[in-house]
């Protein structure tokens, strides 16, 4: 018995649209005695279906899992967190509240580099553009933002929240997040 072509063409279809729906997000882990991090990489259909906007992608958004060890209070510091592209030389910390992202005004700072002059060394900022906008209302995600993202405070269980980047969109790959603990300096990367 011979399979039809078209079925066995559908078939295949079928299971590329499977397997694409499968594919799972970067994430990167870290751990020392202290606390174990997980961060994901958020992409703009996640970020949408998580707070109703993805923010016209403006940002790289990390869904991030601090893990406390041992049942001892915790104290989650959000300027320990920082991003980096490997591949530009960007840093940056995150957004510490919602309506720094979704408020009515914003902050937009716009850095650009030059070349390296060879592998080893950083790239030389050459100007730095700050505007602020300033719209009449706050976006409608104001509210998801508050209750999504995460936020400074002492825990002794489990805790996620998301945490905003100001930097352009970059592969996983290049990215890498660092998080200064009380014992070491976490660095995940994302694969």
């Amino acid at each position: 018995m011979t399979i039809p072509f078209k079925l066995s063409f559908a078939a295949l279809a079928l299971c590329a649209v499977l397997c694409a729906a499968d594919k799972k997000s970067p994430q990167g882990r870290g751990e020392d005695e202290s606390v174990t991090i997980t961060a994901t990489l958020l992409s703009p259909q996640q970020l949408r279906e998580a707070v109703g906007s993805d923010f016209d992608n403006s940002y790289t958004v990390l869904d991030v899992r601090v893990a406390p060890k041992g049942g001892m209070p915790y104290l989650i510091h959000l300027d320990d967190f920082i991003l980096r592209s490997e591949s530009s030389g960007e840093h940056s910390g995150p957004f510490l509240v919602a309506s720094q992202i979704a408020g009515a005004g914003a902050l937009v700072v716009e850095r650009t580099y030059g070349r390296r002059q060879n592998v080893d060394s950083p790239r030389p900022l050459e100007g730095t553009k700050v505007e602020m906008k300033d719209d009449a209302k706050a976006d409608p995600a104001l509210d998801a933002l508050k209750q999504k993202m995460l936020t400074e405070k002492t825990v002794s269980e489990p805790v996620s929240g998301l945490l905003f980047f100001p930097l352009a969109k970059e592969k996983p790959k290049n990215l890498v997040l660092s998080y200064k603990t009380p014992q070491s300096k976490l660095r995940l990367s994302f694969r």
